[in-house]
């Protein structure tokens, strides 16, 4: 059971860790995206530089407030499944107590029925 819940833990950090990569949206990819909206919209983009500065500085913050947002959704996720598998290890261990209670039950009734037949 232990090693479960070990494997278990390692599979979920593993994932967690490659789950909270934010894609980093880099000067090239927005240059493309300015020339896009460009050439679909016909508008007239006289400071084209300027905007490039101001869609790179959001495009920073939106990279900045998802990773804080990852990080609020894996620390969620991490107290969810801790609370999880100690749930699973009490049960464990209630059901050892449990199996060793009828064990001793079972033991001291065969301990009457053999003192009663002779």
């Amino acid at each position: 059971m232990r090693i479960v819940i070990v494997l278990s833990c390692l599979i979920v950090i593993a994932l967690l860790f490659s789950a909270i990569q934010v894609p980093i949206i880099d000067i090239s990819e927005i240059e493309k995206a300015i020339n896009d909206v460009k050439s679909e919209s016909q508008v007239n983009i006289e400071d084209e530089e300027t905007l490039k500065k101001t869609v790179a500085l959001v495009a920073k913050e939106l990279e900045s407030d998802q990773r804080t947002r990852l990080k609020y959704l894996v620390s969620a996720y991490m107290i969810i499944w801790l609370v999880f598998m100690l749930y699973l290890i009490r049960l464990g261990k209630q059901q050892r107590a449990l199996d060793q209670r009828l064990s001793q039950l079972e033991q001291e009734t065969s301990g009457i029925q053999d003192g009663s037949i002779e």
